[in-house]
């Protein structure tokens, strides 16, 4: 590799002084980079414009914690080039390296000593009867939630167009693998291999002592509708789309893939492992 786009998160720990360092250093191995910084508009949930990015780039560097590549995975979705992330965040489960190992991963890629793991990403589809109002994909989780007023909430949960459950609960979570560290973590969801292909549904307080996470195949279609106004759907947590009452969402495996690159053989066991040490 020789032609690299960089995306910086200025907030997260100096990270404007750690891109000029990357961007000297890649400069001083002959290779070109393109420097994009975050910052978040009023107007617009995207940080970072597809069409910016010159043609012969060959890799998106992710400077940030994981929130910083799942937006990057957002905005990105259609250029179908790797993502590097160096990690300037907290647990960083996504990131590649700490902001101290970025240049022996750097010289790494430049040798095209790396691999690529492809991630599963989601759609979903806010429906009212027959017509769609809004679609956007996710590459970790999609949720369904009440807006405003501290309420219960019933959600009626349909796959492949039969009726599973009616969750009496504040959402519902549905994750991909990736998604399954975030979270659907938090509300008491289970830890999923990344490279799996499948969905996780979770529910967010449920009002129920027997509710549990559901495992799907990622083949399978998954429809929550609501009978009440009020209710919104997120996306990766930052894009929210008010749903209808008496109207749903429809989520799917999407088409589209995140493409994460990998340096040097460290498993997502052991990565587990260390992360959950250093939280301890």
């Amino acid at each position: 590799m020789k032609n690299f786009y960089l995306i910086v998160n200025p907030t997260r720990n100096e990270g404007s002084e750690a891109a000029k360092e990357i961007e000297t250093f890649l400069k001083s191995k002959g290779c070109s980079v393109c420097t994009h910084v975050t910052l978040e508009s009023d107007n617009d949930d995207r940080y970072t414009d597809a069409n910016e990015i010159p043609k012969d780039t060959e890799c998106i560097l992710v400077l940030g914690g994981d929130g910083t590549i799942i937006q990057a995975a957002s905005d990105l979705k259609d250029v179908s080039l790797p993502v590097f992330g160096i990690n300037t965040g907290r647990l960083g489960y996504l990131t590649d390296v700490e902001k101290e190992g970025a240049i022996p991963a750097l010289e790494s890629l430049i040798r095209d000593d790396y691999s690529v793991d492809e991630r599963m990403m989601i759609t979903g589809r806010v429906e009212s009867g027959e017509k769609v109002l809004f679609t956007e994909s996710a590459l970790n989780d999609i949720v369904v939630h009440r807006k405003g007023d501290m309420r219960i909430v019933e959600y009626d949960v349909y796959v492949n167009k039969k009726f599973l459950k009616t969750y009496r609960a504040d959402g519902i979570i549905v994750c991909t693998p990736t998604g399954s560290t975030a979270y659907s973590l938090s509300a008491g969801g289970p830890i999923v291999e990344p490279g799996s292909k499948l969905f996780i549904i979770t529910p967010i307080c449920p009002h129920t002592l027997n509710s549990r996470s559901v495992v799907l195949s990622a083949e399978d279609e998954i429809y929550i509708e609501t009978k009440v106004s009020g209710i919104a759907v997120s996306f990766d947590g930052r894009r929210t789309q008010d749903v209808p009452g008496h109207g749903g969402v429809r989520i799917v495996k999407s088409d589209r893939v995140t493409q994460i690159a990998r340096v040097g053989d460290d498993s997502f066991l052991n990565v587990l492992h260390n992360k959950f040490k250093d939280i301890v």
